[in-house]
């Protein structure tokens, strides 16, 4: 199969611009920055000298990102611009702080275009899945790290300013609020199915080897993989000390599990809250997942029990466990594959040939949950999120392109259980996304800017199909939860704004 560079490069134009990296801002020593941002318009930063890249940190990020990365930056198609977009949001603390979002803009704008957001991790020049999309003629657009927090804090306020990010960048004129997809991998996988399960206006998600069960890996599997670092390790020449899963340990020091940041290992129910596992029944847009079978960081069990290999691989020490179990308290033993509706759920096994590899990934239009196991083999002691598959570019352009074509009138779906979130949130209840009275109603996390989200989140429904059906979906959640006083008087505020548009 022909190399993805060589069909991405070839399709790009000799007069392409290159989009020099924008490095993260460095405020001086006891000044805080404080980026502004006024409606649509956007703040951009200013240039600065780049740092060098730490190849190991650098390598740390691509196997975080899930994205396939090449070693030179590559050349995107002329006319590409690039703006960094500051995003305020108010954190746990409630103080108002900035993000910020890069965000690629193909060449012609001259009606609003596609956006595929890729949340959490930074999706760069180095990114093939970003020229790729560019190259359909589509926005892309992800955060920057500013503060090296965002896995620390990603439970919490980096979901919160994801949501927030979403939310400014929906309403960009360049944008087409009809045509947002999210793909993330990782925990981006996470956060991209964790945003569709709270928010409406998403067509499609594409989930790369998604945590969906942050209890299972944060309590269980990376305090495996840890102990068994401690136990086994090796001693190079110069006396570095390397454990028997090199990868996996450099992937669990990014996530301090502290009390700080992670809800306590019994309880349950704040787990439950925070998977995409225990809110299977919001999720609103059609899910492509793509898992490999030699995945350590984040098990195929948590995916699906169908498709892993009943053994790991020879280099992996015995009595490590490469498969999750059921034993835990309620859903949270239980996959992602389980708990989705069987009827609507199409599942497709890939094999890996060859690293360096194209795999179009197999897509089903019938279906509304795709999961596509990459067969690369069992999990090996050297393995990230694969073990044999280095550098494959997964397209899921296919996929992507349907969903855009059928734009959201015909890919959302609104269920009881999401019409209920929603109507929740507007009230002031919502366990992934705190509510703050008093502090700035103007930013995001207020209950102003929350209660006109959601508003403007259900009108669109109802424009996309009709008013009756979304009152319908209203009245049968009033009837299943019939104690559930929130329900019915967030419906008489908001129906009352609806119907006066």
């Amino acid at each position: 199969m022909k190399h993805v560079m060589h069909k991405l490069l070839g399709a790009l134009a000799l007069g392409s611009i290159l989009l020099s990296g924008m490095p993260a801002l460095a405020a001086p020593e006891g000044e805080e920055i404080v980026p502004e941002i006024n409606g649509n318009d956007t703040e951009t930063m200013p240039d600065q000298e780049e740092p060098l890249a730490d190849p190991q940190q650098e390598e740390l990020k691509r196997i975080l990102s899930g994205l396939s990365w090449n070693n030179w930056r590559i050349a995107y198609q002329e006319g590409v611009t690039e703006q960094e977009i500051a995003v305020p949001y108010i954190n746990k603390d409630g103080i108002v702080v900035y993000g910020v979002v890069k965000l690629y803009l193909p060449a012609d704008t001259s009606e609003a275009v596609p956006l595929v957001f890729v949340p959490h991790y930074e999706a760069g020049e180095y990114s093939l899945e970003a020229v790729n999309y560019l190259r359909h003629g589509w926005a892309v657009a992800s955060p920057l790290d500013l503060y090296g927090m965002i896995n620390n804090t990603l439970l919490e306020d980096d979901l919160v300013f994801n949501n927030a990010a979403l939310y400014t960048l929906r309403h960009l004129r360049q944008i087409d609020p009809q045509r947002i997809a999210l793909a993330g991998s990782s925990a981006g996988g996470y956060t991209a199915l964790m945003i569709d399960a709270l928010q409406l206006g998403n067509c499609a998600v594409v989930a790369n080897y998604a945590m969906v069960n942050p209890y299972y890996t944060f309590t269980q599997h990376f305090p495996q993989i840890d102990r068994f670092n401690r136990k086994y390790t090796t001693v190079s020449e110069s006396g570095e000390i390397t454990g028997i899963f090199p990868t996996g340990g450099a992937v669990t020091a990014c996530f301090q599990v502290t009390p700080e940041y992670f809800p306590g290992v019994k309880d349950y129910a704040r787990w439950e809250e925070l998977s995409p596992i225990g809110l299977c029944s919001e999720l609103s847009a059609p899910v492509m997942e793509n898992h490999y079978t030699s995945d350590l960081l984040i098990p195929l069990d948590e995916v699906t029990r169908l498709g892993a290999y009943v053994s790991a691989g020879e280099t992996v020490p015995q009595g490590f466990n490469t498969h999750m179990g059921d034993k835990y308290p309620g859903v949270l033993g239980r996959s992602f594959a389980e708990l989705l509706p069987q009827n609507v759920t199409s599942m497709a096994r890939v094999m890996i040939e060859t690293p360096y590899d194209e795999v179009t990934l197999p897509y089903n239009p019938q279906a509304f949950f795709q999961i596509n196991i990459l067969d690369d083999g069992p999990v090996e002691a050297y393995s990230g999120h694969y073990a044999h598959a280095d550098y494959v570019f997964k397209d899921d352009s296919v996929f992507l392109t349907d969903m855009f074509t059928r734009t959201l009138q015909n890919t959302e779906i609104l269920t009881i259980d999401k019409a209920v979130l929603l109507l929740h949130r507007y009230m002031g209840d919502s366990p992934q996304l705190p509510v703050h009275i008093g502090i700035d109603e103007t930013v995001y996390g207020s209950v102003t800017v929350y209660r006109n989200e959601i508003v403007e989140e259900l009108a669109r429904y109802a424009q996309n199909h009709s008013y009756a059906e979304l009152e319908a979906v209203i009245l049968a959640a009033q009837q299943t939860y019939p104690e559930d006083k929130m329900i019915r008087d967030a419906w008489n505020e908001i129906r009352t704004v609806i119907e006066r548009q």
